[in-house]
């Protein structure tokens, strides 16, 4: 259930809350929203999301008249909105973070697309229609969007995010021939694994699973090359249970059989010279 209504207040709403996520537009004058016992100040063009459940109140400048939109949603709703490019920042918004856009990375043109959408919602009919429900949903997404540029989405969580996942990844090329399960990855970096999963996928290209295994295959192709250590030894050495499980993930990623690979290395007379942590770390 997405529901949306303008309304210019004469009076301030006390502190309350409910089960709807509730996404607050300024269109005009200015207000006073207080959330978790701080006070933000909002004028037109200007935005904020409150998650379900989160006591606020709204003052408004008598000065001046006030129309808000408000656009709420249940959170079985909100969930359905996700996908698999939004589903990142959905679920941040959802659990409390950026919940207001910031004065400082807002610019004319996301607050002017903002009001234009904002209005867009505000003349939509109040239609039980399907397809009208539909505009209305991606009209209502794409506010989400713009709040989420002009909070500074992603000036902020680029750099901490690319932080956490490169630390995730020297810590897999340090420790690839333990047991490794994605919690232990994720518990490096101090975010949930759902979090982690996806933001790794996003970082590197590889699940943790599939990172994990092409860290061990090099590791393998270095072994092999550098040394007459037993097949079955090396893959143990690296992390991998069996025999079986290495030679099916490392023809996978050279082609090649460990035992052929060698033999090839071998004929060419070369050797893996380059460290292994500093090559993967290139890929």
């Amino acid at each position: 259930m997405l529901w949306a209504s303008s309304v210019v207040l004469q009076h301030d709403i006390e502190q309350h809350h409910h089960n709807l996520h509730e996404f607050v537009v300024c269109l005009q004058g200015s207000v006073n929203i207080s959330i978790n016992d701080e006070v933000h100040h909002f004028s037109a063009g200007h935005s904020i999301f409150i998650p379900a459940k989160y006591p606020h109140t709204i003052a408004i400048d008598k000065q001046n008249a006030t129309k808000l939109l408000f656009v709420c949603i249940n959170p079985p709703s909100f969930d359905t909105l996700s996908n698999p490019t939004n589903r990142l920042f959905l679920n941040t918004l959802s659990e409390g973070g950026f919940l207001i856009n910031n004065n400082q990375v807002n610019t004319d043109d996301s607050t002017q697309e903002m009001q234009k959408i904002a209005h867009e919602i505000e003349a939509s009919p109040n239609s039980s229609s399907l397809l009208h429900a539909s505009l209305k949903e991606n009209l209502y997404l794409r506010l989400l969007l713009i709040h989420m540029s002009s909070a500074g989405y992603e000036q902020k969580t680029s750099a901490q995010s690319s932080l956490r996942m490169t630390k995730a990844q020297n810590w897999i090329h340090d420790n690839y021939a333990m047991d490794i399960t994605l919690e232990m990855v994720a518990n490096q970096v101090n975010i949930s694994r759902s979090h982690f999963a996806r933001q790794f996928r996003q970082h590197t290209g590889f699940s943790v699973i599939e990172y994990l295994l092409k860290v061990r295959c090099d590791a393998v192709a270095k072994l092999l090359a550098s040394s007459d250590t037993d097949i079955t030894a090396v893959a143990f050495a690296t992390g991998f249970s069996n025999l079986s499980h290495l030679y099916r993930h490392f023809k996978r990623r050279y082609g090649i059989t460990p035992g052929a690979f060698r033999q090839m290395i071998k004929n060419q007379g070369t050797t893996l010279t380059t460290p292994l942590n500093e090559e993967m770390r290139k890929v």
